[in-house]
């Protein structure tokens, strides 16, 4: 007898969806405090399971080439080869009864920049969230 699986399957939050744009403007506030206006995410994977949501992206400047970290501690990471153009963030609803396309309902429970490895490979064991919000 076939029985459906009890997980849930994440839900890609797509462009012109209100809650993707509070989720998007609470996930990269950390580059703007990093980088001001001179970088921003190219969103390559924005998906939300239950209070999680989980991006992956590629960091692009504000205009052509390549993003600027001149007097940033990622200058010389840069510099060394050691830091790539991904930007990730796993982000969970405050509470339940937030409104979801509010931006200061969204918290970033962890991200990392630049990483030269899968940096959230750990995530779903350390937050308990299925492996499918991470694409594995």
């Amino acid at each position: 007898m076939y029985t459906p699986s009890a997980r849930p399957f994440p839900v890609a939050l797509n462009p012109g969806d209100p809650v993707r744009e509070a989720v998007l403007q609470a996930a990269t506030a950390r580059l703007d405090e990093e980088f001001g206006d001179q970088v921003r995410v190219a969103v390559e994977q924005l998906d939300r399971l239950g209070p999680w949501v989980f991006l992956q992206g590629t960091m692009r400047p504000a205009e052509a080439g390549r993003p600027y970290y001149a007097g940033t501690i990622y200058e010389n990471r840069r510099a060394d080869g050691v830091m790539s153009d991904v930007y990730v963030a796993l982000l969970k609803k405050k509470s339940e009864t937030g409104v979801d396309d509010d931006p200061r309902s969204w918290r970033v429970a962890n991200c990392a920049i630049g990483p030269t490895d899968v940096a959230w490979l750990t995530w779903p064991d350390d937050y308990e969230i299925p492996q499918e919000l991470f694409g594995f």
